[in-house]
């Protein structure tokens, strides 16, 4: 799954001086207002600059066709910068790319190796690619318990698809035995965080339960959102 724009659009490190935070801000407010190229100019001379957070934005104007011809490859070229000085961000976008095989020959586990980097920095975008990938047996064999280890990490930051995987693990008991409640709680989460088809875990795990398990769903749900994630079935 491609990561998500605003998790791309990243703001300067507070070390950076004035002009250059400018600059980045600049190419922000084009980029929303639709002007591709002015974006690039901006990021451009910043990414040449060697600024990781612009470099990881001119990539992903590469990766689009936003304001320059469509490029994956090009689009690899700056990404890989901001990756090696260590942007969870653009190690994710690395990985993603020999994930898809998108501007270089398909490989799990090139992308399974930039998505631990990520991971480690607790990017939940990655955290989610490397929970599939054990759970697909991508790059790595398959294996169920990193899979929910991974789905957990990124679900507890609120990542929707990562509630999504994690509550379909477990309903079907992968790695062990149905727990239709559990499922159910995260199935929920994952619905309030905007995953429309989360519905067809709930319906399964009802099937399961009974009513007085049923009612406690809601306010089991509730609990682990007033924790920010702290209380939450495992």
């Amino acid at each position: 799954m491609k990561q998500m724009l605003r998790n791309l659009l990243l703001c300067c490190c507070v070390a950076s001086p004035i002009v250059v935070a400018d600059a980045f801000q600049a190419g922000l407010a084009a980029l929303e207002r639709g002007h591709y190229s002015t974006a690039m100019r901006a990021w451009l001379k910043l990414g040449r600059a060697g600024a990781a957070e612009a470099q990881n934005n001119v990539g992903h104007l590469y990766e689009e066709g936003y304001g320059v011809s469509q490029s994956y490859a090009e689009a690899m070229v700056w990404y890989r910068q901001a990756a090696d000085q260590g942007l969870a961000e653009a190690q994710h976008n690395v990985g993603m790319l020999y994930y898809h095989g998108y501007g270089v020959a398909q490989n799990f586990r090139e992308s399974l190796k930039w998505f631990k980097k990520a991971s480690q920095q607790d990017l939940p975008d990655s955290q989610y690619m490397l929970g599939l990938s054990y759970h697909q047996g991508k790059g790595v064999g398959l294996d169920y318990e990193f899979a929910k280890y991974w789905f957990y990490k990124a679900a507890i930051q609120g990542y929707a698809n990562a509630q999504f995987m994690y509550a379909y693990m477990l309903q079907a008991g992968d790695g062990g035995e149905s727990e239709p409640i559990k499922a159910l709680v995260w199935s929920e989460l994952a619905s309030r965080n905007g995953k429309t088809d989360a519905s067809d875990i709930s319906n399964l795990s009802k099937l399961l339960v009974d009513d007085d398990e049923l009612a406690k769903v809601p306010d089991l749900a509730r609990q682990c959102l007033a924790s920010n994630y702290e209380q939450c079935p495992k």
